[in-house]
């Protein structure tokens, strides 16, 4: 079987720019390849500064063009400068968008290694296609994080959720990202079984979640995207997290938890003394698609202490207590059997 060497971040992110944009990466990373230099940053500033310029001018010739009084223009405008101006500004500013969202993952990657593989192509020219056109500085961010992640851990988001991400107006971006601070994810080695918001013993069609700003009309905005799937009350067997009995090194029952995900931190369910091992436990609630776990890995959460108390009251209610464990592995509680 192939090894696979590693190399640092920087010099990986230049060949997915060059796989997406062809030989203008080289210049373009220019900038922050220099950051080892003590000048690096008034590079970054001054080339950014020149940009700035660029776009200014260019915006106050097409202006002057446009807005002249009819009688001064009328029969001297040449109309094949105007739109030859015209496309080199739009030229301009998607080199300035891509520049942006490149520097932005430079910064993300930092001076980490990552795994030495061929760019898929395909992808690099979707991706590079798509945030030319990105001028929000919001969404660059998370385009930036997007690349960076792709360039860490290769195949960790599809050209399906690109084509998402492409939709998404910041709007619908704050609400996903309200979403996944709400979310509970499920993963077994880093594979996400499922990621969820509970809908704490109700319907979230129903509005349940209403109050933590999910409502029906929100679910279905993010629906529309392809961020969750239609019903917003399917159900996961959580049984795993709270715990199964699996044969131990001394052949007795021991308790094998797998801990979950919620608000960037790890948690496992312990049962009261009521509650008995290896039943069933459905959690119903407003599920993720593939889609949507695989962008939920870009979106930084905000804690909603209102949802956590809500859920851990909800898991009371069940003879469960949500339990902090320190790392993601499955844990091993006990080696007797349990009753």
């Amino acid at each position: 079987m192939e090894t696979i060497g590693m190399v640092r971040a920087l010099d990986k992110l230049l060949d997915y720019t060059a796989s997406g944009i062809g030989a203008v990466a080289g210049p373009m990373l220019a900038p922050w390849r220099a950051r080892r230099e003590a000048a690096a940053l008034q590079i970054a500033a001054q080339s950014q500064a020149d940009s700035l310029r660029i776009i200014a001018a260019a915006q106050a010739d097409a202006r002057d063009a446009l807005v002249s009084k009819a009688s001064d223009v009328r029969g001297e405008i040449d109309i094949a400068e105007t739109v030859r101006q015209r496309i080199q500004f739009q030229e301009e500013k998607r080199h300035g968008n891509i520049g942006s969202v490149v520097g932005r993952a430079a910064e993300e990657l930092g001076e980490k290694e990552v795994p030495d593989q061929e760019p898929d192509h395909d992808w690099t020219a979707r991706f590079f296609n798509y945030i030319q056109d990105v001028s929000s500085e919001e969404m660059q961010s998370l385009w930036a994080k997007v690349l960076a992640g792709e360039i860490e851990r290769p195949g960790s988001v599809s050209i399906r959720g690109l084509s998402i991400l492409r939709n998404l107006d910041q709007a619908t971006a704050k609400l996903f990202q309200k979403l996944c601070s709400c979310c509970m994810v499920t993963i077994v080695a880093e594979h996400k079984l499922d990621a969820r918001v509970p809908s704490l013993g109700h319907s979230a069609g129903e509005n349940s979640l209403q109050q933590f700003g999910l409502s029906f009309d929100e679910l279905n905005i993010l629906n529309e995207h392809g961020l969750i799937i239609s019903d917003y009350n399917s159900w996961y067997d959580m049984k795993m997290c709270i715990g199964i009995s699996t044969p131990g090194l001394d052949q007795q029952n021991a308790i094998l938890r797998i801990p979950f995900r919620f608000e960037n931190r790890y948690w496992v369910l312990v049962p009261s003394d009521q509650r008995t091992l290896g039943f069933e436990y459905r959690v119903s609630g407003v599920a993720l698609t593939q889609a949507g776990k695989d962008l939920s890995q870009i979106v930084e959460c905000e804690p909603v202490p209102e949802y956590r108390q809500a859920l851990a009251s909800f898991f009371a209610s069940q003879n469960l207590v949500m339990a902090e464990v320190a790392i993601p592995e499955p844990h091993v509680i006990s080696s007797r059997t349990p009753t």
